[in-house]
């Protein structure tokens, strides 16, 4: 499986297709995060023979010093590996706001009608603005009517026999 800039599968590859995906010269498919665990352990591995080798230069000098070493060391490879490993998730970190971003690289293209459907749905709304203007229009014009009808049926209440008035 090739890892295109536009794919979102971050499964690594293997086999042939690697070895292909290495003499990509145009850089074309992403491998930083298909050998990130190879880099995590060869520069780990680097880390801790640097440190037994500065141990084992201190020893040659004195044995005294090279004990004070020896004991200082795990606290050293334990702070190279630390910055190791912050280095390369920086790099994971980088990696994911690149494939984030040319996701949205593609947005244009997906909301490029949505200015046409808004527009449309604009105009249904203006219709509708209108329709509603010429019924509070046409109601305005109807409220004498309205009042005396309802003048009419309180009235008409009144000369019920048992009705009373309602206040």
């Amino acid at each position: 499986m090739q890892h295109a800039p536009g794919n979102d599968n971050s499964a690594p590859t293997r086999g042939p297709s690697m070895v292909r995906n290495m003499a990509d010269w145009r850089f074309d498919h992403y491998l930083t995060m298909q050998l990130l665990p190879l880099f995590y352990l060869l520069l780990v591995f680097g880390a801790a023979v640097v440190v037994a080798a500065l141990v084992a230069l201190v020893f040659w000098f004195s044995p005294t010093a090279g004990l004070v070493a020896l004991a200082v060391a795990p606290v050293v490879l334990l702070i190279a590996v630390a910055v190791i490993r912050a280095a390369l998730e920086y790099l994971v970190m980088a990696h994911r706001i690149m494939r984030i971003i040319e996701r949205m690289d593609a947005l244009p293209h997906q909301v490029a009608d949505l200015s046409v459907r808004v527009d449309g749905i604009t105009g249904h709304v203006d219709q509708l603005i209108d329709r509603v203007d010429d019924i509070h229009e046409t109601l305005m014009h109807a409220r004498p009517f309205l009042r005396s009808a309802a003048s009419t049926g309180r009235l008409l209440d009144l000369l019920r026999p048992g009705k009373r008035p309602k206040r």
